[in-house]
């Protein structure tokens, strides 16, 4: 199984300038989960005005394309976008590379990926969906048996880099496309019509909705489960929930990673609507929140901090917070930039924020402050901040002196 972040494929098999081309996006890739200011907000692209978020990838395009775009009696010609007047089509890697298999070398051919506005190391409250609409050209797969493309929503770990891909597994045959899902992808991973892999079968040319859905609580199991919905009825035609044990949430599991066609041997693949849910704060949590005080690290170093919060009923977050380690053994200053959401318990004794911060002067990082209010005069207070791109966890720690107060 390859992934974006360390090509998997034997050297021999590889074609030394495309290496190159891969390796640089990796490392760009690399740079943009640091500087990336989207998560813990929403990504949706359904390419009205442009591909934002979405890149090609060694040789595999993406371009925009108008409702009713022809191409000459190739896939999809002529087609009406899934909503509204444009959508995207996928350009075919015209410099496919070999993996190797037991039934021998292999093409892959490499599609273009979204980063979903930017790669995360948090799992939010409540987790997160992916998704994209591919068009399913019944008619054309018929004329063309045993093409292929696979999607990957692939998950982080807690230090930001890849953990896992989560894979749905599409090919042709004379009836239409089968489809099945996995965590491997390409001809030397991955077999759409496995029937271990519960394959399901499109009849009928359209829109289908290709949903990833991540769920589970902190210390607890992922869950992800993948449906194959048709966007014309709704109707959930496939559901696969592949569970790796020892993918647990804020031990080896983060946020988001990217969205990937690992493979992709259809040109002109049409799709559209691509999107990642963010974090949200809870419905209903209306309240305010003063926080100030000092903690004993987990580090053991004397840490202070201080701020305010607030979200209205509507979820939407403001405020402002600091936080100081003192060192010695690691010296930190934290301002936020933005309170993006706030979470909170049901009897709204316990919060949860989170944005974007800079760390000594510098930078947007991914934080989240847990705060939790035991009464005054504050003395049985915890106060928690978590900044994975910095490596920084305080723990979650008793006030030495000072108050939090949610109310």
């Amino acid at each position: 199984m390859t992934h974006i972040g360390t090509p998997t494929y034997p050297l021999r098999f590889q074609r030394l300038r495309r290496r190159l081309a891969i390796v640089f996006a990796i490392a760009l890739l690399a740079v943009v989960w640091v500087r990336a200011d989207a998560p813990p907000g929403p990504y949706f692209n359904g390419f009205e005005t442009n591909t934002a978020g979405w890149f090609p990838l060694s040789g595999g395009t993406i371009s925009r394309q108008p409702s009713g775009y022809m191409n000459g009696g190739g896939y999809a010609d002529g087609i009406s976008s899934a909503t509204g007047s444009y959508h995207a089509r996928l350009g075919l890697d015209p410099n496919p590379h070999i993996c190797a298999s037991g039934g021998g070398p292999q093409q892959v051919f490499t599609g273009p990926y979204t980063n979903w506005g930017g790669y995360s190391s948090i799992f939010p409250p409540g987790g997160y969906q992916t998704g994209v609409d591919v068009y399913l050209d019944v008619t054309w797969a018929g004329l063309n048996l045993d093409k292929r493309f696979d999607w990957s929503s692939a998950i982080n770990n807690t230090s930001g880099q890849h953990l896992r891909d989560f894979v749905f597994n599409v090919g042709t045959e004379p009836s239409g496309f089968v489809i099945s899902g996995s965590n491997n992808t390409t001809r030397c991973g991955a077999n759409p019509a496995n029937p271990d892999r519960t394959p399901v079968h499109i009849l009928v040319s359209g829109w289908y909705t290709f949903e990833h859905t991540f769920a589970g609580v902190a210390n607890g199991p992922l869950i992800v489960t993948m449906r194959l919905i048709n966007k014309a009825t709704n109707a959930t035609l496939g559901t696969w929930t592949p569970i790796v044990p020892t993918d647990i949430i804020g031990v080896t599991v983060g946020g988001n990673r990217y969205g990937w066609f690992a493979q992709n041997e259809i040109d002109d693949l049409a799709i559209d609507n691509s999107f990642r849910t963010g974090i949200l704060s809870t419905p209903g949590c209306e309240l305010k929140i003063n926080d100030g005080g000092s903690i004993i690290a987990l580090n053991g170093d004397v840490a202070t901090f201080g701020g305010n919060a607030k979200v209205s009923s509507s979820g939407i977050a403001t405020g402002h917070q600091e936080y100081q380690d003192h060192g010695p053994l690691q010296p930190i200053t934290v301002n936020t930039i933005d309170v993006t959401a706030v979470t909170c318990s049901d009897d709204r004794t316990q919060a949860s924020l989170f944005g974007h911060a800079t760390v000594d002067g510098d930078g947007s990082f991914e934080y989240q402050i847990d705060l939790q209010d035991n009464g005054e005069p504050g003395i049985e207070d915890t106060y928690r901040i978590f900044i994975p791109g910095a490596a920084y966890e305080s723990g979650s720690k008793t006030l030495r002196g000072g108050n939090v107060q949610i109310r």
